[in-house]
């Protein structure tokens, strides 16, 4: 934790390839992520819509007591343009513009795993949420989405490009996959579900929005708690990709204020957030102001409509918006603690 305390800077380009850079060795030698064994399903019938499925390894104890392991999806981050189930970081078309020249990057810090298997690093992230999740007694699904289309000129095609509420639709989508599909392995009928970022932000909207997660009451009755982190819950001025990002994604930069899901939570009639699961709302100590001013004004709103549950900063002083998903698996309970805290109050009745 004390080398994160010296990666200067919140914003994405600053932090994410020293974060990352730091994480690798210690991911790289955890056997839980490099040996684990994962079942990939399509969820819907477009090409971005598959999920990973990660269980228990033999002997471990459901948690919270269960007879079976609870469900647990987690939808992962990318300012709505980048990420994966599982990151191809090597290859040109996995690389993101917050990790640049990586390869290279680790070739001069002679990261000898990679010597032996080059793609070592591609079964780090999120394979290390899934395996961790596993190991602590849930199944964890961890499902792809539609990304918003960065390309200059392009020709928007839905199959595979994200434009308002896709997202939502994903999100809706692959839960209903896993709670209709995983019973003989999982207790589909407690379902937690986190996200982070980009993710968090799907997730708020599935739940906020009537004609989603709502909609299905069978759904609404298994999904017990959610828990967002670093969520950009609406727009604040920052670098122009981002801008460009969210402006096509919503349809248009003025469309935001009213798509957000901050501006979702203040459209809920009065009490209505009160019928919804409870919410954990969660974000880094060192987190970018993007991810820090929205919250609370996401927050307010949620308690406003008769929303439950809490607002944290994650354990750990040094955490940015990267840290607490790539340290995942690294051994240090420092690091990892805050997402056992929000497994321990998943389980909590």
């Amino acid at each position: 934790m004390d080398v994160l305390s010296t990666i200067h800077g919140t914003e994405l380009p600053e932090i994410s390839t020293p974060t990352f850079l730091h994480f690798i060795p210690l991911l790289l030698s955890n056997p839980l992520i490099q040996n684990t064994v994962h079942q990939t399903h399509q969820y819907g019938s477009f090409p971005s819509q598959k999920l990973d499925v990660y269980t228990p390894p033999a002997g471990t104890k459901p948690a919270g007591n269960a007879l079976k392991p609870p469900l647990f999806l987690f939808y992962y981050g990318g300012g709505y343009m980048s990420g994966r189930k599982q990151m191809s970081l090597l290859s040109p078309q996995g690389q993101t513009m917050y990790l640049p020249n990586l390869a290279s990057l680790l070739e001069s810090q002679q990261v000898l795993e990679l010597e032996k298997d080059p793609t070592a690093i591609d079964r780090l992230y999120h394979q290390n949420i899934g395996t961790f999740l596993a190991s602590h007694g849930f199944v964890a699904v961890i499902p792809d989405y539609r990304l918003v289309n960065m390309n200059p000129g392009y020709e928007f095609n839905p199959e595979n490009d994200a434009i308002f509420p896709s997202g939502a639709e994903d999100v809706t989508l692959s839960m209903k996959w896993a709670v209709h599909n995983l019973s003989e392995i999982a207790d589909t009928e407690t379902v937690f579900a986190m996200g982070h970022s980009a993710g968090a932000n799907h997730l708020a909207t599935a739940i906020l929005l009537p004609n989603f997660i709502p909609a299905d009451l069978e759904l609404m009755s298994r999904l017990k708690k959610w828990c967002t982190l670093s969520a950009t819950f609406d727009y604040i001025h920052s670098r122009e990709q981002r801008r460009v990002a969210w402006s096509r994604y919503f349809g248009g930069f003025e469309r935001i204020k009213e798509r957000c899901p901050t501006a979702l939570v203040r459209g809920l009639r009065e009490g209505e957030a009160g019928r919804l699961p409870d919410l954990l709302c969660l974000h880094a100590k060192r987190d970018h102001f993007g991810a820090v001013d929205p919250q609370g004004r996401f927050w307010d709103a949620w308690v406003e409509k008769g929303g439950q549950g809490r607002m944290e900063v994650v354990r750990g002083e040094s955490h940015n918006h990267m840290s607490t998903i790539y340290g995942v698996g690294c051994g240090d309970e420092e690091v990892e603690g805050w997402l056992l805290d929000v497994l321990r109050w998943s389980c909590e009745k």
